[in-house]
């Protein structure tokens, strides 16, 4: 299995040997559209997706680009707002002329759109976590690995700690539908009973009502399925209700928006993310792991900190820029079909699409973190 390596020296070298196909636009430019989240709710996700782009194109450029030809970026702020995000999809595929999509970074996002992107043979990689983005689509795929991964990761460390009752905290949302099927069917694999769920909506100012009949059900653990700025406010009603169990994120809580967000609430909580997220900790003995420190230390220097959200749109970046090598050409269906057939190694996990499987990385990159003094460590 090849390496996504982040200087993409050799990656670049192979791009140019391929040549450009006869079907490639002229200009010179490859165009790769970008529809993200740089204002409303979600930009704090939408702002470190799009850096860590912008970083992997600018690496990709300076080795010499794809089939001989730059990339250049079409940013579209969809404001976090779904009809906001189909529109300018639409403008990027009828009016940019672009020859794939980056994006949406959010399933909120991101679902408006798929049936459109299906409809014109757009290929297009998602950042949204639900797996329902992917459900029987040929042209849409995405990075964050899926939810049965996260939870599966959650139910071993959960038994290690002898955890018998958890109860689930969801946002009300398309996101909390997945956490929720995700979470009933791992625990009951786990033999760990759910003893109580309650949902939320994402623009509730507080949880504390849905955290006080969690919590009086007398649960180990408690579980939460929600994106930022929700997850933060979800820790401070936990942490407010005096529960004393063990409280868990997954990766869509978003890592270091999360701590921000969260405060010191969110001290002594777990996530269940990328092991990317601790890179400063590993000893790089392997190409994977000096791969991740690589992309950390970059990214950090570059933007003062690292982002949760980093590697799923640096994979999506890389992603596409491999599948345009692959098939030669930046026709549509040859990119997808390329896409469909990669095995990679990336940042957040191995991948390893096929005809049935669109969805993100495997579980193999997955780790369980905790705060410790207001930052991320390898849980013990």
């Amino acid at each position: 299995m090849r390496r996504l390596g982040l200087l993409a020296g050799l990656l670049s070298l192979s791009l140019v040997a391929a040549g450009c196909s006869s079907d490639e636009k002229s200009g010179g430019e490859i165009l790769i559209g970008v529809n993200i989240e740089q204002s409303g709710a979600a930009t704090v996700l939408g702002s470190a997706e799009l850096n860590a782009i912008r970083l992997i194109t600018d690496d990709i450029n300076r080795d010499g680009g794809v089939l001989g030809k730059q990339i250049r970026l079409v940013v579209k702020d969809n404001r976090s707002d779904p009809a906001e995000s189909k529109r300018q999809v639409e403008t990027l595929v009828e009016q940019d002329k672009v020859v794939g999509i980056i994006g949406a970074g959010t399933t909120s996002a991101t679902m408006p759109f798929v049936d459109y992107v299906e409809q014109k043979k757009m290929p297009t990689i998602s950042m949204g976590a639900a797996d329902i983005i992917v459900a029987k689509r040929k042209y849409v795929f995405r990075t964050p690995p899926n939810g049965s991964s996260f939870v599966a990761v959650m139910m071993q460390d959960l038994a290690a700690a002898n955890v018998k009752t958890i109860g689930l905290l969801a946002v009300d949302d398309q996101y909390g539908d997945g956490g929720l099927r995700a979470v009933e069917a791992g625990s009951r694999q786990a033999g760990i009973k759910l003893v109580g769920t309650e949902r939320f909506s994402p623009k509730a100012t507080s949880y504390d009502a849905e955290v006080a009949r969690l919590v009086a059900e007398k649960p180990d653990a408690l579980l939460v399925a929600a994106i930022m700025p929700a997850a933060g406010k979800a820790a401070k009603a936990i942490t407010a209700s005096g529960f004393q169990g063990r409280v868990y994120f997954d990766g869509g809580a978003g890592a270091e928006l999360f701590v921000a967000g969260a405060g010191k609430n969110a001290e002594g909580m777990f996530m269940v993310h990328s092991s990317i997220l601790a890179a400063n900790q590993l000893t790089a003995t392997t190409p994977s792991a000096l791969t991740q420190k690589e992309f950390f230390t970059k990214y950090t220097q570059k933007h003062s900190t690292f982002s949760g959200y980093a590697s799923y749109s640096a994979d999506a970046m890389h992603l596409m820029a491999e599948a345009i090598k692959k098939a030669g050409s930046t026709d549509g269906q040859k990119i997808r079909d390329a896409l469909e057939s990669l095995s990679y190694d990336g940042l957040t996990g191995s991948f390893q699409f096929s005809a049935s499987n669109h969805g993100g990385a495997s579980g193999d990159g997955l780790t369980v973190l905790t705060v410790r003094n207001g930052g991320w460590v390898l849980a013990q």
